[in-house]
């Protein structure tokens, strides 16, 4: 196998993949493809470079020797000579990964394939089909499975906000630091010191004196762009209603 002249248009520079936004103005709006697609290839670019890789490309163009059959990877990297595949299951049916797979495979310079299902019902399609027998090829856990590894935390700082309470209290430090006393007054004081703890090992508070509790650096950060995603949802919910 080998890339085509055009591939290095493909290339996953670093400023293209700095956001899953950036990367979807780059990759996903030239080919007109699902979203959850390009979701998917993000993860798998972030993979690759995650491993170690430093070549990598997005849609890739190839070539098949000797019969001279052109096709497109949905990532791969490059290193001392071989290829590292991916290959995603959004909207993607076993029988094209299938054809795909067989190229793959017979290339001398394919040292792996990595497949990422969406779904675990994707991942048992794919053993039933067999693919996990194959020599190189890697059936990685579903992605809907890892999001929370993916996205480093992210998920449970949402979590966080979901509380009534600890949005009461992260506010209340934002305007300026409180004493405990305050905060007896404004949450159920059963639940005062839970909250203070986890709001301390998500680095969102700090303790400015004895008993005193304001924002960190970073819970101030956080708490501006909560409310910017709020409001992004909002103006997104409200147009949605429009059309």
């Amino acid at each position: 196998m080998e890339l085509e002249p055009s591939a290095k248009n493909r290339r996953a520079e670093p400023q293209k993949i700095s956001s899953f936004e950036a990367f979807k103005e780059w990759a996903g709006t030239e080919r007109n493809e699902s979203e959850l697609l390009t979701f998917q290839k993000y993860y798998g670019v972030r993979e690759l470079l995650k491993a170690g890789i430093e070549e990598v490309y997005v849609d890739a163009p190839v070539r098949f020797l000797p019969d001279d059959l052109k096709r497109f990877v949905d990532a791969c990297g490059v290193g001392r000579k071989k290829f590292i595949t991916v290959l995603c299951s959004a909207g993607v049916g076993i029988e094209r990964s299938k054809e795909l797979l067989d190229l793959l495979e017979q290339s001398s310079n394919v040292e792996a394939i990595w497949i990422y299902p969406l779904l675990s019902t994707n991942r048992e399609a794919y053993r039933k089909a067999g693919f996990q027998e194959r020599r190189k090829v890697k059936v990685e856990g579903a992605i809907l499975d890892r999001l929370e590894e993916f996205f480093e935390g992210a998920l449970e700082a949402l979590d966080l906000f979901e509380s009534s309470a600890r949005m009461r209290m992260l506010f209340a430090m934002w305007d300026s630091p409180k004493d405990k006393r305050f905060f007896r007054e404004l949450v159920n004081p059963k639940l005062l010191y839970e909250n203070l703890e986890i709001l301390q090992r998500m680095n969102l508070i700090q303790e400015v004196s004895t008993g005193v509790y304001g924002l960190s650096e970073c819970g101030e950060n956080l708490m501006r762009e909560y409310l910017y995603f709020l409001d992004k949802l909002r103006r997104t919910i409200r147009d949605l209603q429009q059309t």
